[in-house]
């Protein structure tokens, strides 16, 4: 709800000063921000970049002692919602080794700042696509908020420890002679942005046409996804921008899941374009993680007297005649 105008502004601004700049966008949540940009503005030249993407594609790498070039995996679904649906060593399968891997709770997870429990090893096989991290939440919610719980009651909500780490990091870079990585950016979660952005911007500078996971428009890539949306995706980068991969429909067994947090997507956005405050308590009734309508109310409730002065779509003066 406050992400969402500020980059519609920056689009404005590109669309006036730099028509032909492509955005590359980290800003989270990075699907729904591209979402927006595709949905309510005419700039095509958007790219989503998340590094869950690249970090897993690294672990796997790890996993297998080879070299991350030589690993490719094909990503299909949407942003924090994406899953490996196959995974090549120098051109060869070899997804059902990795799956096996991944039921070794040690080999898990993939970015520091979602430590899971790790995954039954029926529930992988059977699943046969490699989860993100981000899917501990919904198949795991139970544990993930009694850990979430437990954390608030000790060292802090995730929000409160990167309010800290990013209190500090903002504070070492205040030095101009500061010649190392702080180490405080293992704990915020943001490994192998720095990677993925150069790689992005690289191959689409010198139209390297190298593939890619990316938030784009799915323009028929995941049949049960509209066309017009964004998705996270294998892709092929161009001078022209992504090409995604067509990896036709979604087994089934993940197809609803992603297609209720898609259409959550687009029900926030158009809250977050329009202010209408409806639409917000009905977007998060429609997410899986939100208990009820009513759960849904109190959090857009609470969240928008809280976030009040950044939200003035959702504040509009009535004009009475």
């Amino acid at each position: 709800m406050r992400t969402i105008p500020v980059i519609l502004d920056i689009v404005k601004d590109m669309r006036d000063l730099c028509p032909n700049a492509w955005l590359v966008n980290f800003t989270n949540p990075a699907g729904m921000v591209t979402e927006a940009v595709l949905r309510y503005t005419d700039h095509r030249k958007v790219v989503g970049l998340c590094n869950v993407p690249i970090g897993m594609e690294m672990g796997i790498a790890k996993l297998l002692n080879v070299e991350h070039s030589r690993v490719r995996i094909d990503f299909a679904g949407l942003n924090h919602m994406v899953y490996g649906l196959d995974v090549f060593v120098d051109g060869e399968s070899v997804k059902e080794q990795v799956i096996e891997l991944l039921t070794n709770p040690e080999n898990s997870s993939f970015v520091k700042n979602i430590q899971g429990y790790g995954w039954e090893p029926e529930f992988l096989r059977a699943l046969n696509a490699l989860p993100c991290p981000y899917h501990n939440y919904y198949y795991k919610t139970r544990e993930m908020v009694e850990k979430d719980i437990k954390n608030a009651e000790t060292v802090g909500t995730r929000a409160e420890v990167v309010k800290k780490l990013e209190d500090d990091l903002f504070e070492l870079y205040k030095d101009p002679n500061l010649s190392i990585k702080p180490p405080q950016l293992e704990k915020r979660g943001g490994a192998y942005y720095s990677d993925a952005a150069v790689r992005l911007i690289s191959s689409i500078y010198n139209d390297k046409g190298d593939i890619q996971p990316v938030n784009t428009m799915n323009n028929g890539s995941i049949a049960s996804i509209p066309n017009d949306s964004a998705v996270e995706v294998s892709c092929v980068i161009t001078k022209d921008g992504p090409k995604p991969i067509v990896m036709g429909d979604l087994p089934v067994s993940v197809r609803g899941l992603v297609q209720q947090i898609k259409s959550f997507e687009r029900v926030a956005c158009e809250a977050a374009v329009t202010g209408d405050y409806d639409l917000a308590i009905l977007a998060l009734t429609i997410n899986p993680l939100v208990a009820s309508d009513k759960v849904a109310k109190e959090i857009v409730d609470e969240m928008l007297e809280a976030h009040k002065k950044y939200l003035p779509q959702f504040f509009k003066e009535v004009k009475v005649k």
